[in-house]
């Protein structure tokens, strides 16, 4: 089973824990944490939500000090499902009976060893299915999310995106920010930084070519939304992560840096 998991700084030694432990059952762990220098930036709940809900992960974990507020935060994403649980019943149940993709833990409600009974009882359950009301078919944004993996390198416009789906612009842009909660321009953003980060934690190129690679057209621009999403720029991060660095895909309504040049996703 392909597991997303975040924390926020109160949960990060549980989440380590708790990831090993999945490891060791046999599970593929994806770590959505925020990078080093974001810790604090509220969006790591959101990260597993979308991490399920593009189908990089089955289900989705969070380790928080603030259980009840990461549960309010990945809900917001549509299909999502997310619950607090304190014991093993109320997540095995949550799992089987109300379709729950995403737990989430408190780390004051719980220890190491009851919360690890707690995700074992979870991810031993059978998922019920998760009905999602509104938005794009799940068939069809499944397709669009995979063209936008497969081209992050080149120009990825709302018209080019909507055809995927034989759909008009209008309808496309209004059906998808339904079922992810985001624009398309600011999901193609988001993923050609998720990808940058992959590129940047490898050592993969100089700056100015990792930009190309993808999608944006100046390296000033690639900086000035890299900073805006994760908190810090591509050369920091770069410097704070190196090859131990972590896959992340980070986000933060922090300030805007001023953008320069155009974007290569010319979606609105």
């Amino acid at each position: 089973m392909r597991i997303a998991i975040s924390s926020d700084e109160a949960g990060s030694a549980l989440r380590e824990q708790l990831a090993d432990n999945l490891s060791a059952g046999g599970h593929e762990v994806i770590d959505a944490s925020p990078g080093m220098d974001s810790q604090m930036r509220p969006d790591y709940a959101e990260q597993v939500a979308l991490a399920v809900l593009r189908r990089d992960a089955d289900r989705g974990i969070i380790v928080s000090g603030r259980g009840v507020g990461a549960s309010v935060a990945a809900n917001r994403v549509p299909g999502i499902r997310a619950a607090l649980c304190n014991d093993a019943f109320a997540a095995f149940s949550g799992a089987k009976s109300e379709g729950m993709n995403v737990l989430v833990l408190s780390v004051q409600s719980l220890d190491a060893s009851r919360a690890k009974e707690v995700v074992d009882a979870y991810v031993g359950a059978t998922l019920a299915p998760v009905e999602v009301v509104g938005g794009l078919p799940p068939r069809r944004l499944q397709r669009v999310l995979e063209h936008v993996k497969e081209n992050i390198g080149k120009d990825l416009s709302v018209a080019e995106l909507a055809e995927v789906v034989g759909m008009s612009q209008y309808y496309f842009s209004k059906l998808f920010k339904m079922s992810t909660g985001t624009t398309p321009h600011q999901y193609v953003m988001r993923q050609r930084v998720e990808r940058a980060q992959e590129l940047l934690r490898d050592g993969a190129g100089a700056l100015v070519e990792i930009a190309t690679q993808v999608g944006f057209e100046t390296q000033s621009h690639f900086t000035s939304v890299f900073r805006r999403l994760v908190g810090i720029t591509p050369k920091k991060f770069r410097e704070s992560n190196g090859d131990a660095g972590i896959h992340l895909a980070t986000t933060s309504d922090g300030k805007r840096e001023k953008p320069e040049g155009k974007s290569s996703a010319n979606a609105a």
